[in-house]
């Protein structure tokens, strides 16, 4: 009789735990998730013409957030100068490829004048950003080329902006942009790719779906 009603608790638990995946399936198919409208060919237009500054911090403890900040304000320093007469974004990458060596240096400096025991490394690389908001400008997610600094295994929050078209200098990073900075980038770029960074219609999100994230999220599920 035990073995008998061990066995129907069984499996009255699996039938439960069937119907929850069932319904866990329905619900993650009919979630909707915002992506960003165009990101398919917008992302691709733009990679070209923009040249980005990537820095991860070593952790997200306040220390190390601090210490990033100082290396931003260092590595800026060098390159300013050798971005100032550039007018494209493979010209920015020439002017700092030879700088490397410099940049590390002063990013160096600061994590041993703070007193950690991590260094930095340097590249010029492509890397995938998700969307990312910079003042009114929206930049859609995809590839970019990208000035990357890690700060020892760079696992904490980062800290990016644009080294061309050259907004890494505008006072207030993450304030809106300036009229006179908008008309400037519409210069660099063509007229879909200024509309996909500041029209209305480029800020709106649509509708998609994911196999990636679902599968991930029924992975989550059962571990």
């Amino acid at each position: 009789m035990n073995h008998l009603i061990k066995k129907t608790t069984l499996l009255s638990v699996l039938r439960r735990s069937a119907a929850a995946v069932l319904i866990l399936l329905s619900v993650l198919l009919l979630l909707p998730e915002r992506v960003f409208a165009g990101e398919r060919t917008s992302s691709l237009a733009l990679s070209d013409r923009i040249l980005r500054l990537h820095i991860l911090a070593a952790g997200n403890d306040t220390a190390s957030q601090e210490i990033k900040l100082h290396v931003r304000d260092a590595i800026l320093s060098v390159v300013r100068d050798a971005l100032t007469d550039v007018s494209t974004a493979a010209e920015a990458e020439a002017a700092l490829l030879p700088l490397t060596a410099e940049i590390k240096a002063a990013a160096d400096s600061v994590l041993a004048a703070s007193g950690v025991s991590y260094r930095a490394s340097v590249e010029i690389t492509t890397e995938f950003f998700p969307i990312k908001q910079y003042g009114s400008l929206l930049l859609p997610p995809g590839e970019y080329r990208a000035l990357r600094i890690l700060l020892g295994e760079g696992e904490g929050k980062n800290w990016w902006c644009m080294l061309y078209p050259s907004l890494c200098f505008t006072e207030g990073i993450t304030a809106s942009i300036a009229e006179d900075e908008k008309e400037e980038l519409r210069g660099l770029l063509s007229e879909d790719e200024f509309d996909t960074l500041f029209s209305d219609k480029a800020q709106k999100p649509v509708f998609g779906f994911r196999l990636k994230d679902l599968l991930k999220k029924l992975k989550t599920f059962f571990t």
